[in-house]
């Protein structure tokens, strides 16, 4: 009965390495799944909130008749998470230093342009330098 004791520990002993180790092959697969489904619904945030910050830049726009300056300023406080910049930030028509207003019953577009960088590492690597994102906003000046 000794023996029979003893053969059985030697074979829960040899499970466990055995458990071990196919969990240190798996668990890399499984930290890329659960960092990768990160980057994604961060990549998803950052395109609605330009979606959302063109829209309302193009608001602001048409309904208050602001100038480009009021309307990156609203851009930026709406994707403020984003850390926008001017550049990032294309007002069409542009207005004009000496009269900021538009006409009315013109189209206003506002683009934001965005490239989001993946936070992982090897993801990083993958796609190469980010993932251009856009957004355009038109509405008729009232």
């Amino acid at each position: 009965m000794g023996m029979l004791m003893l053969k059985t520990r030697q074979d829960s002993t040899g499970r466990r390495g055995q458990s071990l180790v196919e969990f240190a092959l798996v668990a890399p697969l499984l930290l890329m799944v659960v960092f990768g489904t990160f980057d994604l619904g961060w990549a998803v945030y950052a395109k609605n909130t330009i979606t959302n910050s063109a829209r309302e830049g193009a608001r602001v726009g048409v309904v208050v008749s602001k100038s480009d300056a009021d309307i990156r300023t609203q851009v930026k406080h709406t994707a403020a998470a984003l850390g926008l910049t001017d550049a990032q930030i294309v007002i069409s028509p542009a207005g004009n230093a000496s009269a900021p207003y538009r006409d009315h019953q013109i189209a206003l577009t506002v683009t934001v342009n965005y490239t989001y960088t993946p936070l992982t590492p090897i993801i990083g690597q993958i796609l190469g330098g980010g993932i251009p994102l856009s957004s355009s906003s038109t509405m008729v000046v009232e």
